[in-house]
């Protein structure tokens, strides 16, 4: 039998203490939740790059029209109709998934641990020139760039090779391949509010 508390309410000026380690210890959700946070795995990215534009755009269609499906089923969970068209362009999708693995090239990036990143932002940061062109940019965007992608990249991409997309991929694809390795770093993951 857990032992019995008493709530006290706090005066003005005064700071609820902490709750007894033992306590904490005791308290199975806690601990269980405790377990999931020490667990939890670093947010990642995937960039999948298309040489067919065409396959590309049908993907995009599939993957659109699934998202759809599922947003009408949630809406009306009782809608047979509704759900039952969820199930099948999840369904859709998970087929144009594994198509679109055989054609496409993946690139995982995954977010950097600790201060990591803003380390790698303090070890290059703009020039005077940037910042005269853009006094909100907050790293150098020439060295910046393939530093990042080479530090997230889950693949092994090295800073060499990432300088060599830099500087001979095409803009959108140069910006897609900066953005995957940045979107980890910068995403939040969770929801401030109403539990």
């Amino acid at each position: 039998m857990p032992p019995k508390t008493t709530t006290t309410t706090p005066t003005a000026g005064t700071v609820d203490p902490e709750p007894p380690a033992a306590a904490v210890a005791a308290d199975a959700h806690w601990a269980a939740t405790l377990e999931k946070l020490r667990n939890r795995k670093l947010a990642e990215k995937v960039l999948r790059l298309w040489d067919d534009s065409e396959l590309k755009r049908a993907f995009n269609d599939i993957e659109a029209r699934a998202a759809e499906a599922a947003l009408l089923a949630a809406a009306d969970p009782a809608d047979k109709v509704r759900r039952a068209a969820a199930v099948a362009a999840e369904a859709t999708l998970a087929d144009a998934v594994k198509g679109a693995d055989a054609v496409t090239i993946k690139l995982r990036f995954r977010a950097l641990p600790g201060d990591a990143f803003v380390k790698l932002i303090e070890e290059h940061p703009p020039t005077p020139e940037q910042l005269d062109k853009d006094s909100d940019t907050e790293w150098n965007p020439e060295t910046f760039p393939p530093v990042l992608i080479a530090a997230a990249s889950v693949d092994g991409i090295t800073e060499e090779q990432a300088q060599g997309f830099m500087t001979t991929w095409g803009h959108r694809d140069r910006q897609d391949l900066f953005s995957a390795a940045l979107a980890p770093q910068v995403d939040r993951r969770g929801d401030l509010g109403k539990g």
